[in-house]
């Protein structure tokens, strides 16, 4: 069993959410593992000893967040330090990975949130596996479901199937880095407009 958690506490509908499923499609290409996905805010709040027994039955956890302020969002620092506090002697040597996005177009930006973990993964002695950045997320989401040409998103569902094959034999992996194919400059102007539409809707 693969244990996943979405970190947004945007639930369901989040793009964390989103490129977990991603993720949990392309291992099932490759293998009949069952992948849970739980969601943090059920987890911290009233189901934490419930994944403790869980996650000893684990080949691997993944972590789903997205960038927050440079590393991670609040609720995924408090349950892995929950996890240190708690059940550090008990939590088993499974590989940790991460898939996380940001709303910037260089996914270069998540490497701090990766080292956390990673540095995590080593004190309480289990293994960093590796994680998967998406830069312009949510682009990246729009483009697949709206069908648009595969070209713009090849790339991204390359690097996914190299972390599923990764997770699914639970081996380590260097950090992968991707986005779509839509130049930068194209990604800034339809940011900026969705950000004004934000802005007017929240008034």
């Amino acid at each position: 069993m693969i244990y996943m958690i979405n970190c947004s506490y945007k639930g369901r509908t989040s793009n964390s959410r989103y490129f977990l499923g991603l993720l949990e499609k392309e291992i099932k290409k490759y293998s009949d593992t069952e992948c849970v996905v739980k969601n943090i805010k059920n987890i911290i709040v009233r189901g934490f000893d419930d994944f403790v027994e869980d996650i000893k039955g684990a080949e691997a956890l993944v972590i789903g967040a997205p960038l927050y302020v440079d590393g991670l969002p609040a609720q995924v620092v408090k349950l892995l330090e929950m996890i240190m506090e708690r059940c550090a002697d008990e939590f088993p040597a499974i590989p940790v990975y991460v898939v996380s996005n940001l709303g910037f177009y260089e996914p270069q930006q998540i490497r701090p949130l990766f080292d956390i973990v990673k540095n995590w993964c080593d004190k309480i002695g289990t293994v960093y596996g590796g994680g998967i950045a998406v830069g312009a997320g949510p682009m990246v989401r729009i483009i697949q479901e709206k069908s648009l040409p595969a070209v713009l998103y090849r790339k991204v569902d390359q690097d996914f199937s190299k972390l599923a094959k990764a997770v699914e034999q639970g081996q380590a992996v260097e950090n992968i880095y991707c986005s779509s194919a839509v130049p930068r400059g194209v990604y800034l102007k339809y940011a900026h407009k969705m950000f004004n539409k934000a802005l007017r809707e929240n008034k």
